[in-house]
């Protein structure tokens, strides 16, 4: 008994012919589900219905046919190619990839020394050539102050100042100025 996909399929296969007026779209999708299950059935990988299906198509479609054929020699071209032998054992590449790999880092770890032997060899020359500069960094200083400063704490007068401020001369009426002046001109 079939089921419900598998009848479906069945039935667009056969009735393929009769559909000239499909799209391209569902022809390529029933060619696509065909040569799946032609592929499925060479695999052993298909039911005794899906089977019985593809010994139908075969007997009787000559498009299937080819298909088939074509299928058939691609697998047999598979199965016949070799395995290529290696030359050297698995031991044997390992081993050459991990001396290639420390040869990388030995040379890092040469460059690097080298480098930091070449700073100290200008470091050395640096400070026995002679010059009238110091080849120790010197920090730039400030000039000291020459006058002394006296510290004194701060002072605040709340009632009364620190220092006397003078009053402003008051305003003197004019019959006093004019008195005094009469008194001493006679």
């Amino acid at each position: 008994m079939m089921s419900g996909g598998e009848a479906e399929m069945t039935r667009n296969f056969d009735n393929r012919k009769d559909l000239g007026h499909q799209d391209s779209s569902n022809m390529d999708s029933m060619q696509r589900d065909r040569f799946e299950l032609l592929s499925a059935y060479l695999d052993g990988e298909v039911t005794a219905t899906e089977s019985k299906q593809v010994q139908e198509w075969l007997a009787t479609d000559p498009e299937v046919q080819n298909q088939y054929s074509r299928l058939l020699k691609l697998r047999q071209g598979w199965q016949s190619l070799s395995v290529p032998v290696s030359a050297q054992s698995t031991q044997q590449l390992t081993q050459k990839v991990f001396d290639r790999i420390d040869q990388r880092r030995s040379r890092k770890g040469l460059a690097w020394g080298g480098a930091a032997i070449a700073a100290l060899v200008i470091g050395a020359v640096s400070t026995i050539l002679p010059g009238t500069q110091s080849p120790v960094p010197q920090f730039a200083q400030a000039p000291q102050p020459t006058v002394k400063t006296t510290k004194q704490p701060l002072m605040v007068a709340l009632n009364r100042p620190v220092v006397e401020i003078p009053k402003a001369p008051e305003e003197v009426p004019e019959k006093v100025i004019k008195q005094s002046t009469t008194r001493h001109n006679p």
